[in-house]
């Protein structure tokens, strides 16, 4: 499938220092919304992919929450059909996404904890993403 992808806008991201204690939140959602250029010179369907998260990994000192997107371009399909996406497009999609969220949280809680904290999510479907931690 040919693509032609915007660039990764972290419209939000919140980092809290919380009690390694407090309840665990594994919240990371992928959206997608049809995407209008208001230019009108673009060629096929647009969409924006948008990834809402709230994150409290187990025993980590730190809670995140935030909302990343990007627009992707299909030239090759037409503005007013619907476009079927199956679970391992969705997932290749959202992969940037997810991996800014990882790279962001790891440089953040290098800085603030003294030792970078890696997420791993492990894709599902229909069913909320884990994180596991290092």
């Amino acid at each position: 499938m040919k693509v032609a992808k915007g660039p990764i806008v972290v419209q939000s991201y919140h980092y809290d220092l919380v009690d390694p204690d407090s309840e665990i939140r594994t919240n990371l959602q992928v959206q997608v919304q049809d995407y209008e250029d208001s230019e009108q010179q673009s060629e096929g369907k647009m969409i924006q992919i948008m990834t809402p998260f709230g994150i409290h990994p187990e025993k980590a000192p730190f809670a995140i929450s935030g909302l990343i997107g990007q627009v992707i371009q299909f030239p090759d399909w037409k503005p007013d059909e619907p476009l079927q996406l199956n679970a391992e497009q969705m997932q290749e999609l959202s992969q940037p996404l997810v991996e800014q969220i990882q790279i962001i949280t790891y440089q953040l809680t290098a800085m603030t904890l003294d030792h970078g904290y890696q997420l791993d999510f492990q894709p599902t479907t229909g069913e909320k993403q884990k994180p596991d931690h290092q």
